[in-house]
């Protein structure tokens, strides 16, 4: 019985053991999660809610789109994927607060993961290119080749905007990250360089194939040089007219490359603009002379009625080619009494011809879309050594004052249509008395001339060159005056402007080739002068010859 006495102790100490970590397991255990993470009550099996987790993250607005993607699908994927809940508030000017919000803090990481390599993706923008609107058709190649190669190399999108941003610019539009884009805009670069080189290469080839426009005729007093003998007289130009370096790339405010197509005397001439234009004035010509050599042609477009002002076309005399011309007048026939002539101004280079009225056609309407590219000018700051009258008023008309000899070197100087480029600066205008009636006028500008030196590396001033030899003077009369305020406002200048001042004429070089459209008219009209048709007198028949000859033979 003693032996027995110690083991109910140890017994009965194992029990209580037993029963308080029984109570023990059943209190602190009372709670466990489920699968989806929730606690739930070990007696009563309700689910109670875990507290979330959250975090921030400060994002650019720049890279908000990367992390919502096209139509929100980037966001939608992020947090289906982890089970967060992400949205957006506005933090800053230039940032976003993205607020991450999860069940556990493994699900908010993994959603930071993933919106943090988002925002480390290249950011996709758009940007735009301006190129002339010549270029295009280089830039887009046969079938638009060119242009899906350009977007297969930068893998860059590309493309060109359908509307034109205006009459020689366009719109090519670029999408992809910042190394596609300029990938994309040096292959662009590339393509404009190599158009530009191609049309400079092909316009110099076809100048160089340009036959002069010069016939002069057996009766002329004073027939236009050869460009072998204005090369001759170049040798002895004064040093103190050589002015300064030429740059066939770029020109100063103001200046720009010309060839100069007929003249009538230095105050008043026609150039046309050296550039692509020329180019297209070939063409047209050499499209005009095809259609119309063809008789079924020249049937289709005879003319029943002709009037003044018309458009029409016509052969020129002195190279059997066809070209766009302008009813200046109708004049008496000289050989045969009682039969009018047609005095017609060859539209784009500034001569003129008289032609019966059964050799001028109707222009057909596609010949009309090339501007007109005779412009008519005035040499600046130069008049005649020898005014006959000195008065402001004689300043529009004061072509019949210059001598014949200044006449001929003035167009030795500057190689009339030998289609040689020499360089002008607009410096002031004057106004257009325009003789036909109702026309409305623009005014005329005043150039300086310059031509490249003998060295091939200076240019010489060819109105000062004029001055030196003693074939004219300085002008001590400002055209401009003439000009109202009216007239000033809508070029762009105003009655302060110097003559020589380049700030306003870079404003109105535009407008050049717009003043040519009214000032192109004819140097010998009857009509329109106000007198009457049949009074011919001996000074006005004069005047016609001395025209013939400085005109470089056109009638």
């Amino acid at each position: 019985m003693k032996a027995s006495g110690p083991v109910i102790p140890v017994i009965l100490g194992l029990s209580l053991l037993g029963a308080s970590g029984a109570y023990l397991y059943m209190l602190f255990k009372k709670r466990r999660s489920n699968s989806s993470g929730d606690l739930v009550d070990f007696f009563t099996g309700k689910q109670t809610k875990q507290d979330p987790v959250t975090t921030e993250l400060i994002i650019s607005n720049n890279l908000i789109p990367l992390v919502i993607g096209r139509k929100g699908y980037t966001l939608k994927h992020i947090q289906q994927s982890t089970g967060a809940v992400i949205s957006f508030s506005d933090h800053h000017d230039s940032n976003q607060l993205c607020c991450i919000q999860g069940p556990s803090a493994a699900v908010v990481e993994k959603a930071k993961e993933m919106i943090l390599k988002e925002t480390a993706r290249p950011l996709t923008i758009t940007e735009e290119v301006i190129v002339p609107q010549a270029a295009c058709g280089k830039i887009l190649g046969r079938c638009g080749d060119e242009l899906q190669e350009i977007c297969r190399k930068s893998t860059a999108k590309v493309w060109l905007e359908g509307r034109a941003r205006s009459e020689s610019e366009r719109r090519v539009m670029i999408t992809g990250t910042e190394s596609q884009i300029k990938v994309a805009k040096e292959l662009i670069a590339q393509k404009v360089k190599e158009d530009s080189e191609s049309r400079k290469s092909l316009l110099d080839a076809t100048l160089q194939s340009r036959e002069p426009r010069i016939r002069t005729p057996p009766t002329s007093s004073a027939p236009t040089p050869t460009p072998s003998d204005g090369g001759k007289k170049m040798l002895v130009s004064s040093s103190k007219n050589i002015v300064g370096k030429p740059s066939s790339a770029n020109f100063g405010i103001g200046q720009m490359e010309i060839f100069v197509s007929t003249i009538v005397s230095p105050s008043k001439f026609y150039v046309q603009l050296v550039g692509p234009q020329s180019l297209e004035l070939d063409l047209l010509v050499q499209n005009m002379t095809v259609y119309y050599n063809q008789p079924e042609n020249r049937e289709l477009h005879q003319q029943k009625r002709l009037s003044l002002g018309q458009i029409v076309a016509a052969e020129f005399n002195a190279d059997n080619k066809w070209y766009r011309a302008e009813i200046s007048a109708f004049v008496p026939n000289e050989y045969k009494r009682g039969e009018m002539v047609l005095d017609l101004f060859f539209v784009d280079y500034g001569d003129n011809q008289y032609t019966n009225p059964t050799e001028v056609y109707e222009l057909n309407p596609e010949f009309l879309a090339p501007r007109f590219q005779a412009i008519e000018c005035f040499l600046a700051k130069v008049e005649p050594a020898q005014q006959s009258n000195p008065l402001p008023s004689s300043s529009v008309g004061d072509e019949d004052d210059w001598d014949p000899m200044a006449v001929s070197r003035f167009e030795e100087l500057t190689h009339v249509a030998q289609w040689k480029k020499i360089v002008s600066k607009i410096v002031t205008y004057r106004n257009s008395k325009s003789p036909l009636h109702g026309r409305e006028s623009s005014p005329i500008p005043g150039l300086e001339l310059y031509d490249t030196a003998p060295n091939g590396a200076d240019l010489i001033n060819i109105g000062q060159e004029l001055v030196a030899e003693g074939l004219a003077r300085h002008s001590t009369y400002d055209k401009m005056d003439e000009l109202s305020r009216s007239q000033l406002f809508r070029m762009g200048l105003t009655n302060d402007t110097s003559a020589g001042g380049n700030s306003s004429q870079s404003s109105s070089i535009d407008k050049v080739e717009d003043a040519s459209v009214s000032s192109s008219t004819s140097a010998s009209t009857v009509v329109s002068s106000g007198k009457h048709i049949n009074e011919v007198s001996k000074n006005e028949q004069q005047e016609h010859v001395q025209y013939r000859s400085l005109a470089n033979g056109a009638h």
